[in-house]
Formats: structure tokens, sequence, C-alpha cells
């Protein structure tokens, strides 16, 4: 049975979601790429307690970058940079600021793929990117070994098919790395189990899911490191991202409930939430807040009910049956709770299963 670890993302020190936070992750580009980024992660860190650390490099800024037209350098001999006109960063940049910061895990530079839907498409994308994935992620390895080699690395899998994860971990050969990370944009649930499952077979022990902590996420992560692997982790923005908008998140299956201004709020509706923030208030009380004592109130809400919900999942996925009667009376959508308890189910009978039963079964391709 392995650890379940929710790492706090888009946290800075004026925006904690508890006094206590004891898992961050920060990414180079917004944390650690200059020296005065680096003292005030260095404070907010200490000011939040924080034991566990995971160092994103800053393939998500790649993204934007590329999505948003602007060309790409990576030069080590330049700083890091991501303005609406350049973008430069380079594994030695991510390992410098792993020697500084000392992370639990550092994730090796990455060029994340497209979201494409068409097979020719996604190949041309992921050939084309997996060049600059396989010599950064060697490079960041050799680097890791001569500055921080204490801090585990991640491999991040940027590829669409379990055929292109098989031809990856191929040509990583014998990289040394300790866990795999996994950006899950625009993946059904079925098709991270068979991820996941491929990650296992392939004897990895030890899976981050980037930017993601929905309700069917937890709970698959959840069963996951209960069942598969000896680490889980994820994270997200969503407990800050969700209350910009005066989004409150349902404590029992964190569906969104909006309390913006204009929202009319029946008095009548009582308030169940455990959470402290919400304790003896009302949801026409939280409503009325002005703006920015509303934002603290439900940022703070919204990440104590992620971390309570990946607590309670993963509490009670010592089987499927287990996890369906905990989910039943909680999740109001009954069809995300089938889906998740379909998708376990399938995945306990082809954990041994070749590549092509996998996808027929949970690909569907």
């Amino acid at each position: 049975m392995g650890r379940f670890v929710n790492f706090c993302a888009g946290a800075t020190i004026d925006v904690l979601p508890a006094r206590r936070v004891p898992a961050m992750l920060l990414s180079v580009p917004e944390y650690a790429s200059t020296p005065n980024q680096l003292r005030a992660s260095q404070k907010m860190l200490a000011a939040a307690g924080t034991r566990e650390i995971i160092l994103d490099s800053g393939g998500y800024q790649l993204w934007l970058a590329e999505r948003d037209g602007i060309c790409s350098t990576h030069d080590e001999r330049r700083p890091v940079a991501f303005t609406d006109r350049e973008a430069n960063i380079a594994p030695r940049h991510v390992i410098e600021a792993a020697a500084a910061l000392k992370p639990t895990i550092m994730m090796a530079l990455d060029y994340p793929v497209r979201t494409l839907s068409g097979a020719s498409e996604q190949e041309h994308e992921f050939l084309g990117k997996l060049g600059f994935n396989l010599t950064w992620a060697r490079e960041t390895a050799r680097l890791r070994a001569e500055l921080c080699p204490e801090v585990q690395l991640f491999i991040p899998v940027q590829c669409y098919s379990l055929v292109q994860f098989d031809y990856l971990r191929e040509l990583l050969g014998n990289t040394p790395f300790e866990g795999l990370s996994m950006p899950i944009r625009n993946l059904s649930l079925p098709a991270i189990a068979a991820f996941l499952i491929s990650f296992h077979q392939a004897g990895v022990r030890r899976v981050h899911i980037l930017g993601s902590t929905g309700y069917g996420i937890l709970a698959i992560a959840a069963y996951f490191a209960r069942h598969f692997f000896d680490w889980v982790s994820l994270d997200a923005t969503s407990w800050r991202k969700k209350a910009e908008f005066c989004h409150y998140l349902n404590p029992l299956d964190l569906s969104v409930e909006s309390l913006q201004e204009s929202v009319v709020v029946d008095d009548r509706i009582p308030m169940d939430c455990p959470c402290p923030r919400c304790r003896g208030k009302s949801y026409t009380y939280i409503k009325n807040l002005p703006y920015r004592e509303k934002y603290d109130h439900l940022s703070a809400h919204n990440w104590w009910v992620i971390e309570q919900a990946a607590s309670d999942l993963y509490a009670n996925s010592s089987d499927v049956m287990e996890l369906e009667a905990f989910m039943g009376p909680r999740c109001r959508k009954i069809g995300l709770c089938k889906e998740i308890c379909r998708t376990l189910s399938l995945s306990q009978a082809l954990a041994s299963a070749d590549r092509e039963l996998l996808e027929r079964c949970l690909l569907r391709r």
C-alpha cells in the first residue's frame, strides 16, 4: 500500500490555503528563476511549514509559449525568461533551482505535446517533441547526479498512446530516474488508468499526475496508490482558481457551486460543510463577503475539501466495492461514480494484460 499525496500548486506567501501546507509544487519559471524568486519561495515554504516539495521544470510554460506563438530557446548561458516576446529555459536552470531548493522530487525539463485528435497529427507531434524530451531527460539526469543526487527525478511522459510510451521507455534506456510524471489534459479516466497500468507493468513504482484534482482523478489515483504503486501524488491550482471566480467546491464530491454576487441563495439551505472556515457560517454569509474576504474564505475551503476528499477516497478504497459504497451517497453525478468503478474494476482485472488488450478495453482503439 503506497502513499497518496496532494501537492498544493499556485500558492504564494500572501495566498496560502492553510496555516500549514505540508506538500507544495513549485515551478522553476514562477518560483525559482531568479535570486529574488528563490528567496521569496524559501520564505513561503518556511511560513507554511512545508516538508515535501515537487519542483516542476517549466514544461507547462513552454506549452503556453508555443500556444501563444512565442519562440523558445534553450540556452543555459542566459537566464530563464518567459515573457510575451521570448521563452528560454534549459535543463541546467532546473538543476540549479533544485540544488537551491532541495525538493523531494524534481521533474526533468519537457516539451509538452499539444492537444490533438487525429492519429497522424498526434504521431507527428510526438515525434517532433521526442528529440527534445529524450535529450533533456538524459541531460537532467546527468546534471542531477553531479549537483543534487539526493533529489528524486521524475521523467514526464509526453505521448498520446501506449505504443508511444513503449517507444519512449525503450529510447530512455538506462537513464536513471525514480518515477514518472503524467499530464492528463483531455484524457478520459479509462485512458489514465491504461497508462498507469502500463507504468506499473514497466516496473515504475512512483507516479505524479500533473495538474488535476477532480473527483474522478482523485478516486482513480487513490485506488492506484493503495493497490499498484509505492507513491502516487497529484497537484492542481483549482483551489485558488475556483476561488477567483467565487466558486465553492461541494465537500461531498467537489462539484462546483457559484457564490457570485448575482447568485440568489436560499437561506433555508443548511451549511453542512465541516471545514474550519465554513463552520458556523451560512452560504448567504459567504456570498455577501467583500470579494477579497470571500476569495480568502473560498481558497481555504476549497483546499480543505480537496485534501479531505483525497484522504477519504484513499481510506475507503481497499477494493472497488468499498469505494463504490463510499462514493454512492456522496457523488451526485451517478454517471461519474459508475465510470470510476467500471474503470477500476477493469484495471484490477487487466493488471497483467498486454498492451493490445489494455487499448481495446480501456482506450477503445
